[in-house]
């Protein structure tokens, strides 16, 4: 269960803050559907938020979509140890923040079970990524990254196997 605003930690508020989690869905979701032509499987939101919010697995992350998925969780295996976890802990702040950015108008429910971008845009505008921190804008980076990952790795099931996440 999530907490009430008021009983969260400053750290929680500012890193699972609604706002700020549903503009990195929008940024994923768009640069997904640019690499794919297809919404983003929601599944993978809880996904991609416990992979880049964890500072460990995001400084770990290639730097290029040509890095094979599956080879680099085979290398990497040891970043696989209770990431199934950090997904189920992270899912409520993914739901609250998809219903956040639903209400905004910023993301919809595309195709059934995707999400994609809304008629409100939720992007970090250039003046945001100039004053803010060097981990929130490698947090951004690697949202982008992650999509284009994921959207050129296979099947929503074969992803979601590989990194031991069941659905």
């Amino acid at each position: 269960m999530i907490k009430t605003w008021q009983k969260r930690s400053p750290e929680e508020a500012n890193l699972f803050n609604p706002a700020f989690i549903s503009s990195l869905i929008y940024e994923f979701s768009k640069e997904f559907k640019k690499h794919k032509s297809a919404a983003a499987p929601i599944v993978f939101v809880p996904m991609m938020l416990a992979a880049i919010l964890h500072e460990k697995t995001r400084k770990r992350l290639p730097h290029s979509t040509v890095t094979s998925l599956y080879q680099w969780l085979q290398d990497n295996e040891d970043l696989k140890i209770g990431f199934s976890d950090r997904c189920i802990g992270i899912l409520p702040y993914s739901k609250e923040s998809i219903m956040f950015g639903m209400c905004r108008s910023t993301l919809v429910f595309d195709n059934g079970y995707g999400i994609g971008t809304g008629e409100v845009k939720a992007h970090f505008p250039a003046s945001f990524i100039q004053n803010t921190t060097a981990e929130t804008k490698e947090i951004i980076d690697r949202t982008k990254f992650m999509a284009r990952w994921l959207a050129k790795s296979g099947s929503e099931a074969s992803i979601m196997g590989a990194w031991g996440v069941k659905p």
